[in-house]
């Protein structure tokens, strides 16, 4: 019986994005008395370039009645039974998340503003315009309209009074409706501030943001003329932003944890906290190619202390399958006609044993079906 083996392209290299390396590992073949290894591992096609290398290994193997009986002349691997892993190496950036601006439609002039580096919260003031602030509260939906007694009701009423609430000044259920209460609720956080009591809230006195911030710049100086860009701000915990090749979307989910090696050789655990969308990134050839966005959050943010914007690499581990039965990818053998069969050592002789494939990572495959046990020893090339 004649069989032909195939080249696993899982074991040829890891790309840095986490291309992957051996989804169709049955696409080549080679002739089992001549069994040739090609290795090419084309990795780290990100921020530090790409680097190339080629290894080609041939051995001729002869058969156990070549040798004589009770003989094989051949390197084996046992047949294990565990979780099959994937595991996919990138490169990103550590830093605060990406920044945007916030400024203000009030006309006047800006008369202080915060450090770069400080954290805002709810109620806290962003800078300041004709010595009144301008006060950042939390929420999705920009502020659009004056909030005023008689204004239509609306979720943005809702998203006031529940920051008025969290304030200490609202004193009863959040709800749409602008009432005398919301009114009265103003009033306080008016006086609080210094501001006229006026019950009403004209635009850009407050600013909603969805979370608290972080100064990253400051983007106007103190005497400017007040406009849409006062100060920069980014997230206020340390991520790491990377991208992965798209077809990556079902190993790369939110959870799964990453390892992380930072500047100067210190070691960081995180986990996939958020996956984006894919879009067009730098290949690092001049070129576009499309990437998937995976933000990863630090699970010690102490372990980045002293770091921002910084590039980072990382390894990501997968599980394919749990529990399942692998051989090594370069053991299988292409019979005639399809399928895939190994050599089974038994007895100081070899046996070709058919089996079924399943899920391909690492250079192992997952035997699905067939007469093969853990333990058992199978032929590789050498």
């Amino acid at each position: 019986m004649t069989a032909e083996r195939p080249v696993d392209e899982s074991s040829t290299g890891e790309s840095s994005t986490g291309e992957p390396r051996g989804a169709d590992a049955a696409a080549a073949v080679r002739p089992r008395r001549q069994r040739t290894v090609l290795l090419v591992a084309v990795a780290c096609v990100a921020v530090l370039g790409i680097v190339a290398a080629v290894f080609v290994a041939t051995r001729p193997t002869a058969s156990a009645a070549d040798d004589g009986p009770g003989t094989v002349d051949a390197a084996t691997s046992t047949v294990s039974r565990g979780d099959l892993t994937e595991r996919i190496r990138l490169s990103g950036r550590l830093g605060y998340g990406q920044a945007h601006d916030l400024g203000t439609v009030l006309g006047g002039t800006v008369t202080s503003m915060p450090a770069v580096g400080e954290v805002l919260d709810r109620g806290a003031t962003l800078f300041r315009v004709d010595d009144r602030p301008v006060v950042l509260l939390l929420g999705d939906l920009p502020m659009w309209r004056s909030f005023e007694y008689g204004m239509d009701d609306g979720p943005d009423v809702l998203q006031l009074e529940q920051n008025l609430a969290a304030l200490g000044f609202f004193e009863r259920e959040p709800d749409e409706e602008f009432a005398e209460s919301t009114a009265a609720a103003i009033e306080r956080w008016q006086d609080s501030l210094g501001l006229e009591e006026a019950g009403a809230i004209e635009p850009g006195r407050i600013v909603f943001a969805p979370a608290p911030v972080r100064v990253a710049a400051q983007k106007a100086t103190v005497g400017d003329a007040a406009n849409a860009a006062v100060i920069s701000v980014s997230g206020t915990v340390k991520q790491v932003l990377a991208f992965v090749a798209p077809n990556l979307k079902g190993t790369a989910t939110a959870g799964t944890p990453v390892q992380l090696s930072l500047p100067g050789g210190a070691t960081a655990s995180g986990t996939i906290s958020a996956v984006g969308a894919p879009s067009e990134q730098d290949d690092g050839q001049g070129g576009k190619k499309l990437k998937l966005p995976i933000t990863i959050t630090l699970d010690d943010a102490a372990s980045a202390d002293g770091l921002d914007d910084v590039t980072v690499s990382g390894e990501l581990t997968a599980v394919k399958r749990e529990d399942a039965l692998l051989v090594p990818v370069i053991a299988l053998l292409a019979r005639p006609g399809g399928g895939y069969a190994v050599e089974v050592v038994a007895d100081g002789d070899t046996e070709l044993v058919p089996i079924e494939l399943g899920a391909f990572a690492d250079g192992m495959v997952e035997v699905t079906g067939g007469a093969l046990e853990p333990g058992d020893e199978v032929v590789v090339p050498e």
